[in-house]
């Protein structure tokens, strides 16, 4: 059963239940394999259909292994790529509320400074 305090999201496609995970792991797998930092995923995510297909992919390797980013599309061609976005955004939302405040957008992740170093003016 997936859990929305973790960041995961389950849905079922091609009659296979499957759980997306947008956790800490996932978040360093998405800086690491595609360069985009914390601050930059919902960004990222706006518009373009590779991104989405290879961060969809990372999402679904916590709990289903390793795919292709062609194994992820067929998955996302089957459910629809509106609905893989929203998949996306609600997981992200659910590992990191705070973020997703007020916006219509995937959230972007947290950068979190340590105490004491905020300027203020």
């Amino acid at each position: 059963m997936a859990s929305k305090l973790k960041g995961e999201v389950a849905f079922t496609s091609f009659e296979t239940p499957f759980t997306l995970v947008m956790d800490f792991n996932a978040i360093c797998s998405i800086d690491s394999e595609l360069g985009i930092g914390i601050d930059e995923i919902g960004e990222k995510l706006s518009g373009s259909a590779p991104t989405i297909r290879s961060v969809f992919r990372i999402g679904l390797a916590a709990k289903h292994g390793d795919m292709t980013d062609i194994e992820a599309g067929r998955i996302i061609g089957e459910i629809g790529p509106t609905r893989a976005a929203e998949l996306l955004a609600e997981a992200l939302t659910a590992a990191f509320p705070e973020a997703a405040k007020g916006t219509g957008n995937p959230p972007k992740a947290p950068v979190r400074k340590p105490a004491g170093t905020l300027k203020r003016r």
